[in-house]
């Protein structure tokens, strides 16, 4: 239950290091978004995804069953630990990056890399599903709702 509980600690206060550092891109009106606000608002999600796991945990106590009764299951190997940090730098650097970088850009190599380094996708496939993806993104916030998202290099 430690282990879990430390996953849960540590995502509620990676959403609210996002949301802190976002909130210095200017946060900006709902009828006149800044560059930070869909930063605020995921980084917002993550820290209360993490908060309602800390509270579902707490309340229900119980162990959790192994898939295998009787042999002993490792919650936490150390390749699972290394993916988990690289996730969190990776999310940290893009919140960081993504004024001066531009969406469009920092978004399709996050997304390569994810896709490429996390999922197993070939990198042939990944680097243009990554970039694809991006620009639907883009094209959605920024023209189709109006949202002001960072141009960066390109803008």
């Amino acid at each position: 239950m430690a282990i879990e509980l430390i996953s849960k600690v540590l995502w509620f206060v990676v959403g609210l290091v996002i949301v802190w550092l976002a909130i210095g891109m200017g946060v900006g009106r709902l009828d006149e978004p800044g560059a930070g606000m869909m930063s605020v608002g995921f980084g917002g999600v993550i820290a209360l995804l993490g908060l309602g796991g800390i509270v579902h945990l707490l309340i229900k106590r119980r162990p959790v069953q192994s898939e295998n009764p009787g042999q002993p299951q490792e919650p936490w190997t150390r390749a699972m630990l290394w993916r988990i940090g690289g996730v969190l730098v990776l999310l940290v650097v893009y919140v960081a990056l993504l004024e001066r970088v531009g969406f469009v850009l920092l978004t399709a190599a996050l997304m390569s890399v994810l896709f490429g380094a996390y999922a197993g996708i070939r990198w042939v496939w990944a680097i243009p599903l990554a970039t694809g993806l991006a620009v639907a993104n883009y094209a959605l916030f920024k023209l189709a709702l109006g949202t002001q998202l960072p141009a960066g290099i390109l803008g």
